[in-house]
Parts: structure tokens; C-alpha cells; sequence
């Protein structure tokens, strides 16, 4: 068992990436339409705020696949918007290069260094909350009469 499948929780990081495609596809799907169809501009506020609702999707994946696996949340609410990103990425360049349509290769690096700051960010939100959580074990001190 190398260090990565130690930290890494399958589930939990297909349940968490299942959460980042079930938003972001839609809303991506919608500012693709929305700029093909020219009903927005290239610079427009639109396109922004549905690139931060995607970019808040990814760290609620990772949230998710976070508060699932609490021994690692960082490496799998990571791994968990990474994986989204790459499915997206995937699709997205076979149907690109099947059209004669131009992929750019330098963006996604960035993009997949974006996906995962996010889904940490979700994780670093579900360590916390877990932490600040009340330990729900009965209290040492009683005794029972």
C-alpha cells in the first residue's frame, strides 16, 4: 500500500466529485450556452458569477468527500474536485478535438491547480466543523448511581 491509497478514500472521493459534477455541469452547460449564443459578452459579470458557482461547487465536493473521510480531509476534498475537473477536462477536449475545435493545453494545469485549492478549501470547512463539533462521548465524570 503506497502513501497515496492510505490517505486517499475511493467513496469518498467519488461521492465528493458526484456532488462538484451534479452543480457544475449544469451551470458550465448554462455559461457555454449563454456565450455561444452571444446573449453575454466574453467580459461579462454573468460568466464570472457562474465561475464562482463552480468554483464554490468543487469546494462543496470536497466538503463532501472531506466529512467522509476525516483523517485526510485536505487529500480528498482535494482529490475529489481534481477528479471532477479531470472528467470534465476529459469530455470536454475529446469533444473539442473531434470538432476541429482548439483545446487549451496551458489553461488546464492552472485550472486543475485552481479545482483542487477549492476542494481543499471545502475540506479545510469540513476539518473545522468537525473539530468544533462537541465530542459526543459520555463525560468521564458521572457515574451512575
Amino acid at each position: 500500500m503506497n502513501a497515496l491509497t492510505r490517505f486517499v478514500h475511493a467513496p469518498a472521493v467519488f461521492a465528493g466529485a458526484g456532488v462538484t459534477l451534479a452543480v457544475a455541469v449544469p451551470v458550465a452547460l448554462l455559461a457555454q450556452v449563454l456565450d455561444d449564443a452571444g446573449t453575454v459578452d466574453d467580459d461579462s459579470a454573468w460568466l464570472f458569477v457562474l465561475f464562482v458557482v463552480i468554483l464554490l461547487a468543487m469546494a462543496g465536493g470536497g466538503y463532501v468527500a472531506a466529512a467522509r473521510r476525516a483523517d485526510a480531509p485536505l487529500v480528498n476534498g482535494a482529490v475529489a474536485s481534481l477528479v471532477a475537473y479531470g472528467v470534465v477536462q476529459v469530455i470536454g477536449a475529446i469533444r473539442l478535438l473531434a470538432t476541429d475545435g482548439s483545446v487549451a493545453w496551458a489553461a488546464i494545469p492552472f485550472f486543475a491547480l485552481l479545482a483542487s485549492a477549492a476542494g481543499m478549501c471545502g475540506g479545510l470547512l469540513a476539518d473545522h466543523r468537525a473539530r468544533s463539533r462537541p465530542s459526543r462521548r459520555p463525560n468521564s465524570r458521572t457515574t451512575d448511581a
